[in-house]
């Protein structure tokens, strides 16, 4: 059911920014996923593909697909005058989904940007004792183009990752840091 929400919200916002845009924003992006408020996994290297486009004014959507190799964890455990480290494998995070993006109708030379977004979030850990998770997450953030050359930015963007689990009363947070190059399509549809 979650995977089905997330993939509805994608297209509902999809086809009006694919219909009516332009420019047509595609991106890829590398950086760091940094866990918050956890010790089962580290942070860890993170890629990223998004296309976005303006959906209504100032507000654009983007849809994304991402992941991360979160970094493994070492455990040192005590027995009587011994001392072993036992080592816990990090695994990967993968999601696709969909950011609001609050930010000027058309690129600028310098161009800040909110994000607020929803993902579809699969947690695949390294060790085969630990169970995977299939999580519906939101963020929130924000970033900032640069234009290099005519249709080419410098985007980097900055979001913290939530995904609430076990009815809302635990959740997994990540702070996600993304800096990539993004070309404008122009797109005429009219």
């Amino acid at each position: 059911m979650r995977y089905w929400l997330v993939l509805f919200w994608c297209t509902a916002l999809a086809v009006p920014a694919l219909a009516g845009t332009y420019p047509l924003g595609v991106g890829v992006y590398g950086g760091y996923d940094m866990p918050t408020l956890q010790e089962d996994v580290k942070g860890g290297a993170m890629w990223s593909v998004g296309v976005r486009g303006n959906v209504w004014q100032f507000v654009h959507a983007q849809l994304f697909v991402r992941g991360t190799s979160q970094g493994d964890v070492e455990e040192e455990l005590e027995f009587g005058d011994d001392t072993e480290t036992l080592t816990y494998k990090g695994g990967t995070l993968l999601g696709f989904g969909v950011n609001m993006l609050l930010a000027r109708k058309n690129p600028a030379a310098i161009w800040p940007y909110g994000l607020l977004g929803v993902s579809s979030n699969s947690l695949t850990f390294g060790d085969d004792f630990k169970e995977d998770e299939s999580l519906i997450g939101w963020s929130f953030g924000g970033g900032l183009g640069i234009r290099l050359y005519e249709r080419i930015y410098l985007d980097a963007n900055t979001s913290y990752l939530v995904m609430p689990f076990h009815d809302n009363k635990a959740s997994r947070k990540t702070w996600q840091t993304l800096v990539g190059v993004q070309y404008f399509i122009p797109i005429k549809t009219k």
